[in-house]
């Protein structure tokens, strides 16, 4: 596409909502950057995502973590006591991690329907519903593992 990805995600955005305040920042995640009260973690690599975790877990209301590999997806969501009890225990060791093929066509709507999921949570933390901690989706064989906080 030609652009860095936060451009093209703000660039999106305001197209769907012209009234959108974004503040795109094009850099590493730093412990020492400025943050909002909400974060949505979209990293590859597990040791990037434990170390935004350990930075933000205090300073933030609600963290929507998305993961996947080729059409398998997981979202985590923390933003109470039994959800943030519940994270840390899916940071596993790098060595740990599973490496699955990623093609362009299946990464991009696999990645829509995450951020359609992580959306979903969001929602629902702003209307005080319950949230699911975490969501794994298996796009090929259709199955769906809901673990719910409550």
């Amino acid at each position: 596409m030609g652009k860095f990805k936060v451009d093209a995600t703000a660039d999106l955005s305001w197209k769907i909502n012209s009234g959108l305040e974004i503040h795109a920042i094009l850099e590493r995640f730093r412990r020492s950057m400025e943050i909002g009260n909400i974060v949505f973690c979209c990293v590859d690599k597990v040791e990037v995502r434990r170390l935004i975790w350990r930075v933000v877990k205090d300073r933030v209301n609600c963290f929507c973590d998305a993961r996947m590999s080729a059409e398998v997806l997981r979202v985590l969501t923390a933003c109470d006591s039994k959800s943030r009890q519940h994270y840390p225990t899916m940071l596993f060791r790098t060595e740990e991690a599973f490496v699955g093929p990623c093609t362009t066509k299946t990464t991009i709507y696999c990645a829509n329907i995450a951020a359609g999921l992580m959306v979903a949570q969001f929602t629902k933390y702003l209307r005080l519903l319950p949230i699911d901690c975490d969501i794994q989706f298996n796009l090929l064989t259709s199955e769906l593992s809901v673990q719910e906080t409550g």
